[in-house]
């Protein structure tokens, strides 16, 4: 049943972030074709959540197609949840109206409100750049891993020139140069992109290119910032390069100088926080000695407790990597710790603008110990800096943890990553696993992204990271040869070959109209190609760069003009209005404006109808505002709140509604 409708926007909820004993009011759309209604709404607190309270709704608005109705409750002391019910009397029915929308045959999926749960104004929608800083550009020659410098799981790292390509065994032994110097280079040309918000990889003291295996939280590598006491004795190298106090001194200010001149061009700058285990060569464990009182080498050492050990003296690495130990959360101090590293960096002098939280869901032994650690965290890093954003890796429901305000939001694999990537390619986004059954599987995708929606709050709905690519998966661009494979079974050259540029043209448009804040991988703007990691971290051609690298730039740049100009793309109501098959098309939607984007997979162009009526619009005009194909829309009325069109095959097209 089309039409019906409610969310946690300001037309339908005020107020959107409500506190303790604030009474909320809540509205309920309901289409007039379906005659005379009767709405309740039906909430329930956290404290009684077996019984929902049934609160009739009142009548107060009619327009061009709709009755609105309201009705209000006070905000309990933490959460309240609640959805709709409709009384159709004329038809003698009864429909639940949920967060994924009316309820058939399903359970029911309730909106959520959590008292004094805010997030930053500033993260709705931001354009985020991420940035994994070894492969980004190489500002300073000086602090590179030179040959031989150290031995790394096994084996010698290497130093790499700018125009060679991952090796497939080799990913995280292997150094290009790149650093922060190298970013702050870049800013000019992030800031010229349309860039809001970058979000580096880590940058702490790590024998990675990758750096998730810390080695010193308190500090920024010097190989990505400043060395200036050096050996050339390769035996005390890298130990003098990355303990030597003025090294990550020097380096700690570079990461204040480039957070400061993001700033000056209004680019906030999101760390990446590895809290569930450390690296081996940290000093709590130590493994190459370098600080002397490591639970690796000493069995009295005071960091013993901070890992888990079996019977054998072996410690636990995440996943079995023993470059990863995991960390024992069942040690306060740890605790302790970990939170005054969050506080340290989004704090003066650095001011880092928030963390990004890797396998956040992983943390600890038990739901328990990792959603009170998080809530901890969370706290800390707020009340020390409340205009920061923390978001969680997290590849399923986040619900449980943000009900219970241990992050803002997540990296939105939910919504964005993987539903686009199956309806466009049909390829799983490490381009490991083909599904030809989800190809242009509209049905599958609108029922995806509406369950994702419905697992996160408004206001952690709109500053989701939306991404196509990342250091993790493969490239987007990759993923649209729809070949299955990695680096050594397949080639560099392979995850270039098949590739379709319409293809990748209409992902990033969705990933952009879609809500939550679209994020660029580096060199997604100009289409790099990649299977996933290691062949995803290839380094920026910043001298290479071909007449399609710039081609595609400048579309992307193009894409994100368009996206600032329409405030309603970053914060308004959304619903999906129309699909079939390869099509699908939907709204975004607030008081001053309306936005229609349509979506057309297939391989031949496409009859549609329009259902325009849907925004409340009876009849007016519509206007082009972007595409990714040549289109020309030569009648521009519509009337009845309907429009016909004929849509290209493989395109993309925005339109705004007068």
């Amino acid at each position: 049943m089309k039409g019906i409708y409610s969310d946690q926007t300001n037309i339908f909820l005020t107020p959107e972030e409500p506190e303790i004993n604030d009474e909320v009011t809540v509205r309920l759309r309901i289409p007039k074709y379906l005659g005379k209604s009767i709405g309740k709404v039906i909430f329930a607190p956290e404290k009684d959540l077996k019984n929902y309270h049934h609160r009739p709704m009142i009548f107060f608005k009619e327009t061009n197609y709709y009755y609105y109705f309201q009705g209000a409750f006070k905000m309990p002391d933490r959460i309240v949840r609640y959805h709709f019910e409709i009384e159709l009397i004329e038809r003698n029915k009864k429909i639940v109206f949920d967060a994924m929308g009316v309820v058939e045959n399903r359970e029911v999926h309730d909106f959520r409100l959590i008292a004094g749960f805010k997030t930053p104004s500033w993260a709705q929608g931001t354009v985020y750049y991420q940035i994994f800083v070894d492969r980004f550009n190489n500002g300073d020659k000086s602090n590179d891993p030179v040959d031989h410098e150290y031995e790394y799981d096994g084996q010698e790292v290497v130093k790499k020139t700018w125009d060679q390509l991952p090796d497939p065994k080799n990913g995280h032994r292997e150094f290009y140069g790149g650093d922060l110097k190298g970013i702050i280079e870049k800013i000019d040309y992030l800031n010229d992109l349309g860039v809001e918000t970058i979000l580096l990889n880590p940058i702490f003291v790590s024998p990675s290119p990758h750096k998730y295996d810390t080695q010193d939280y308190e500090h920024v590598d010097p190989h990505f910032g400043v060395i200036e006491e050096d050996s050339q004795d390769l035996k005390e190298k890298y130990r003098i390069r990355t303990t030597s106090e003025i090294n990550l001194q020097k380096s700690d200010e570079l990461l204040q100088n480039l957070i400061s001149q993001a700033h000056n061009k209004n680019i906030k700058v999101i760390l990446d926080g590895v809290f569930n285990h450390c690296g081996s060569f940290h000093k709590w464990m130590d493994e190459m000695n370098l600080y002397g009182n490591g639970a690796k080498n000493k069995k009295d050492s005071p960091f013993k407790s901070y890992f888990y050990w079996d019977s054998k003296g072996n410690y636990e690495g995440w996943w079995g990597f023993h470059t990863l130990p995991k960390l024992n959360y069942s040690n306060a101090y740890l605790w302790k710790y970990i939170s005054d590293i969050g506080v340290k960096w989004v704090s003066e002098p650095f001011n880092a603008d928030g963390w990004r939280l890797d396998v956040a869901d992983d943390l600890g032994k038990s739901f328990e110990t990792n959603s009170s650690f998080w809530r901890y965290f969370y706290k800390n890093i707020k009340r020390a800096n409340p205009e920061t954003i923390i978001f969680a890796e997290i590849y399923k429901s986040p619900l449980a943890w943000i009900e219970r305000k241990c992050w803002d939001s997540i990296m939105n694999y939910i919504t964005c990553m993987d539903p686009i990537s199956y309806f466009l390619t049909g390829i799983e986004k490490h381009s490991e696993i083909s599904k030809p059954e989800l190809l242009k599987n509209s049905e599958y995708f609108v029922s995806c992204v509406k369950w994702a929606l419905s697992q996160l709050p408004m206001n952690s709905k709109f500053i989701a990271l939306n991404q196509l690519s990342n250091h993790d998966h493969s490239r987007w661009m990759t993923r649209t040869n729809q070949k299955v494979g990695r680096l050594g079974q397949q080639t560099h050259e392979d995850a270039e070959n098949g590739v379709d540029l319409d293809v990748f043209k209409i992902g990033l448009v969705m990933m952009f109209t879609l809500p939550g804040s679209p994020g660029l991988f580096y060199g997604d703007e100009i289409g790099m190609a990649g299977w996933t990691d290691p062949d995803n971290r290839r380094p920026f051609p910043w001298d290479k760069e071909t007449e399609n690298n710039v081609d595609i730039r400048n579309f992307t740049k193009d894409l994100i003009k368009i996206y600032k100009e329409h405030s309603v793309l970053r914060k308004g109501s959304f619903d999906f209005i129309d699909w079939k098959d390869g099509y699908v098309s939907y709204a975004c939607w607030n008081e001053d404006e309306s936005i229609i984007t349509i979506i057309n997979r297939e391989e031949d162009s496409k009859e549609i109808e329009l259902p325009i009526w849907l925004l409340d619009k009876r009849e007016g005009n519509l206007e082009l505002i972007f595409s990714t194909v040549s289109f020309e829309l030569k009648d521009k009325s519509y009337y009845d709140g309907k429009k016909e069109l004929l849509i290209p095959a493989k395109s993309a097209i925005i339109l705004r509604v007068n």
